[in-house]
């Protein structure tokens, strides 16, 4: 019994050493945003959001990332067209499902080239995802940037329509988070 109580209490003061030494740094919303961009066989569009949310955890000297996550706002996108952004909050039922989300599992950074590879959750179905990309520092500011495509009906959401006409399944997905 007291064996498992010592093994127990050096099992946690090993943990909490661990967790000192990680740090939680937050994205700066004025620098950071997410783009889609969709096509419709009459025109071509994007929708932008800049209110997004990111944490990143990191070691004291952020020379590796352990884990990444980041949320948006279904309702925040912006295609600078407020009755194209209306539908597009019906079809993907913003309402009931408000938030994209991603939580990374694992990141890889190797040079300027990084791969996340963790859950993304749209229209309430999550799905696994590699996030790949560039990772740039300038000063102690970390510049996370890639694209990445995905299609819309993997996220049960049917493609929206203009005159009777389907736009694409296929979506890409751009992003950039600044970390401070």
């Amino acid at each position: 019994m007291k064996k498992s109580v010592i093994l127990m209490i050096i099992m946690l003061m090993v943990i909490n050493v661990f967790a000192q030494n990680k740090v939680k740094v937050n994205c700066i919303k004025e620098e950071s945003s997410i783009t889609y961009a969709m096509n419709h066989p009459l025109h071509a569009w994007t929708g932008e959001s800049k209110d997004i949310n990111s944490i990143i955890l990191t070691d004291d000297a952020r020379s590796a990332i352990f884990q990444v996550a980041v949320s948006a706002k279904v309702s925040t996108f912006d295609s600078k067209n407020a009755n194209r952004d209306s539908h597009m909050m019906e079809v993907t039922e913003a309402l009931k499902f408000p938030n994209v989300t991603f939580v990374s599992t694992t990141v890889n950074i190797e040079g300027s080239d990084f791969t996340a590879m963790g859950t993304l959750t749209f229209h309430g179905i999550s799905q696994p995802v590699a996030l790949k990309g560039k990772l740039s520092k300038e000063g102690n500011k970390m510049a996370f940037t890639g694209e990445f495509k995905l299609q819309m009906t993997q996220f049960k959401v049917d493609p929206p329509s203009l005159m009777g006409i389907s736009t694409n399944d296929d979506f890409k997905l751009n992003f950039k988070v600044v970390y401070q």
